[in-house]
Parts: structure tokens; C-alpha cells; sequence
């Protein structure tokens, strides 16, 4: 590989660190193997470079609001029927945030595959651990009772599927997906309603999070990644920027 692909690589596995990190950070499988990347079909397993990138990302995450995440505030009707009679409520949530997205970790083996002077790296994350918490109103019979909920979730897991375009020296975000989502449980804190009440606001509440409340995580988490795959585009340009100005010497 020429100056311009190995700048590129370097890039990436430098990508999120702090400058005191980088000396520290070894250029491990896919710097080793670029050599050998002259043909096509190329494959390498990147365990350690990935789970050394995510440690160095987590500051990132958490200086650009995605630990703790700021969650929407919502406001939704359900309907109650405490005896005979079937009552209109609404149930609000607000001040909502989440936080565990500093959990991320691969999810299984993670490979990068070479071809035509392109490079895929698809990626599985899995975030474990993670809490949900809003204060709630609830407003039914002319009664307003208030106080929090709390909704802890034991894992999901992402798909990023990113190409490193050598023709053009650019990393491009293929695929974003949502696989997977573990168990969600959901407790009630602060005043305690009454019984006809807590299965109605629970149940609306995790309507509400599969709904909408994952589906702004998921595009925050999204958007962090293009964030990132931004300020490697400009790092791999202020780079090859350089090396060309010390070429024309």
C-alpha cells in the first residue's frame, strides 16, 4: 500500500482517542496486515483494534450527550376502567434521560474484508445494562398523581456497517441497524397509585419505548457514529494534505 491507504488506517485506529492516548495506541491487526491487502477477497479478524477503539470512543460518548442520552418528553392517552365506568387519562413523561451506552462492547468475532481498493468492516455492538429513567403525570377523574418511572433494559445491540473507500480515501456508513433488544423491566417510583392505575401507566410506558423512545436512541446513536465518521474524513484529509506537501519538497 502507498502513503495515502496507510494514512487512512492510521486514522481509523486513532479515531476518538485523546493526544495523550495516542502514543499509547497500537496499530494492531489492520495496520500489521495492509501488506498483504494487494489482492482481492482479503479478510482479517479485528478483535483488539475494535475493543481498544470503543474504550477510546466512551469519552467521546460521554462529552457529546449520548451518556447520559436526553430522552423526549411524551404525552400520551390510554383509557382506565376502575369498576363499571371506562375513563379518559393521559399519562405524561418528561425529564427524561438514559445512561449504560458506556457498556458497548463487539458482540461476537469482528472482521474486515479487502476488495477492490475497498475495505468493509461491519461491526456488531452490544450495549448491556442500560436505564431508562422519566417523571411521570398521570391524569385521570380529576386526580393528578406524579412520580417517576424507571426502565431497565438488559441489552441491545447495533449493526454498523462501514466502507473504507481507498479510491477516494473516505469511510462511508453502509448500514445502521437495530438487532436486537433484551428484556425490558419497569418499576414505579415516588407515590404510589392505585392499583387500576399501575398496570395502565406500565403498560403504556413500554408502548411508548418500543414505539418511540428506542427509536430516538437508536438514531441519536446513529447520528454519534456519523459524528465520528465525520471527524475521520477530516483527519484522513488534513493528513494526505500533508503528506502531499511534503512530497512536493
Amino acid at each position: 500500500m502507498d502513503k495515502r491507504y496507510s494514512a487512512l488506517v492510521i486514522v481509523l485506529l486513532l479515531v476518538g482517542a485523546e493526544a495523550s492516548a495516542l502514543s499509547k495506541h497500537p496499530l494492531l491487526l489492520l495496520k500489521l496486515q495492509q501488506e498483504k491487502w494487494d489482492g482481492l477477497g482479503q479478510t482479517a479478524t479485528i478483535n483488539e483494534y475494535v475493543d481498544e477503539t470503543i474504550g477510546l470512543l466512551v469519552p467521546f460518548m460521554q462529552q457529546n450527550g449520548l451518556d447520559p442520552m436526553d430522552l423526549p418528553e411524551i404525552v400520551e392517552g390510554f383509557e382506565v376502567k376502575p369498576l363499571l365506568i371506562t375513563y379518559s387519562a393521559w399519562l405524561k413523561i418528561h425529564d427524561g434521560y438514559m445512561t449504560g451506552l458506556v457498556s458497548a462492547a463487539r458482540d461476537g468475532d469482528q472482521q474486515v474484508s479487502y476488495f477492490a481498493k475497498m475495505a468493509r468492516v461491519r461491526l456488531n455492538i452490544q450495549f448491556t445494562d442500560l436505564e431508562f429513567v422519566y417523571k411521570y403525570l398521570v391524569q385521570v377523574m380529576n386526580i393528578g398523581p406524579t412520580g417517576g418511572i424507571v426502565g431497565s433494559l438488559e441489552r441491545f445491540t447495533v449493526v454498523i456497517d462501514l466502507i473504507v473507500d481507498f479510491n477516494n480515501d473516505e469511510v462511508q456508513l453502509q448500514e445502521f441497524t437495530l438487532r436486537d433488544i433484551g428484556r425490558l423491566r419497569v418499576r414505579l417510583t415516588g407515590n404510589i397509585l392505585v392499583d387500576w392505575l399501575v398496570n395502565p401507566v406500565i403498560s403504556v410506558f413500554m408502548r411508548l419505548f418500543d414505539t418511540i423512545i428506542m427509536r430516538v436512541v437508536v438514531s441519536n446513536v446513529q447520528s454519534g457514529v456519523q459524528d465520528v465518521i465525520d471527524i475521520i474524513n477530516r483527519g484522513v484529509k488534513e493528513i494526505l494534505d500533508h503528506l502531499e506537501t511534503i512530497n512536493n519538497y
